[in-house]
């Protein structure tokens, strides 16, 4: 294992993933250090949420294994639930509970998984509230809440875990535009504070700001990947500067 692969927080090495006929990944090797906020675009249907699902095992690999933290978490001896506590994923879909509140959403995991008491379960949901900027909404329920907000407090529910890594599969995608800017703005500001990220995303300006390296995906496979001003400003695969003429 080379220095790099000690390294990284989260490293995915030949990993490919098949439905039935279905090759949806082909071969994905990617590394992630600690820190880095990595960008993945791509057309819809290029196997963008499959790579983030296989990265935290809610997709189990076909062949090649995911290495987090340095240690296999696909091998079978793994307690899978262990290892996702430390990583975060948050959906297009807020998937919140409706019958409870903001702040009842966030203790939930904290109760239930981390075993905190119901005192420093509140306290920890509370201080994650301010982190995204939604302290006064904490007894608020989800139909109360825009789909800003809701995905606001998804991401606060993940932060509320302090996760070593948090996945995002297009978070904004959903939204009216006029709220997609209050959730980049909270990801940018976790980005600002060092939290490892993996971004799936159609937002263009999000990864030219915010991303420490971008990784163009294209039919399950990686083509391209490099700083922001390389695939944005002088991308060197056909396959990346098509799909960046239908996009930009």
């Amino acid at each position: 294992m080379t220095a790099g692969e000690r390294a990284a927080l989260i490293r995915l090495a030949g990993v490919h993933k098949r439905f039935g006929e279905n090759h949806v990944l082909r071969g994905i090797d990617l590394s992630v250090a600690p820190g880095e906020v990595v960008v993945v675009i791509g057309a819809s249907g290029s196997g963008k949420s499959t790579l983030l699902r296989c990265i935290n095992l809610l997709e189990e690999p076909s062949e090649g294994g995911v290495f987090f933290d340095g240690h296999d978490i696909t091998d079978i001896r793994t307690d899978v639930n262990q290892v996702r506590t430390h990583i975060g994923i948050v959906f297009q879909a807020y998937n919140l509970f409706p019958h409870k509140t903001a702040i009842g959403n966030i203790m939930l995991a904290l109760r239930k998984v981390l075993k905190l008491d119901v005192e420093e379960a509140r306290d920890r949901a509370i201080q994650e509230l301010r982190h995204v900027g939604l302290e006064q909404k904490a007894d608020a329920y989800p139909g109360q809440l825009s789909g800003g907000q809701q995905q606001r407090v998804a991401i606060a529910r993940a932060l509320a875990m302090r996760p070593m890594l948090i996945l995002f599969d297009e978070v904004t995608s959903a939204l009216d535009p006029e709220l997609v800017q209050e959730v980049l703005d909270v990801m940018k500001r976790l980005a600002s504070e060092g939290m490892t990220m993996v971004v799936v995303t159609h937002e263009m300006r999000f990864a030219r700001d915010v991303a420490d390296r971008v990784v163009f995906i294209d039919e399950g496979a990686i083509v391209e990947e490099g700083s922001p001003e390389a695939i944005f400003g002088d991308p060197k695969h056909e396959r990346t500067r098509k799909f960046l003429s239908r996009v930009l």
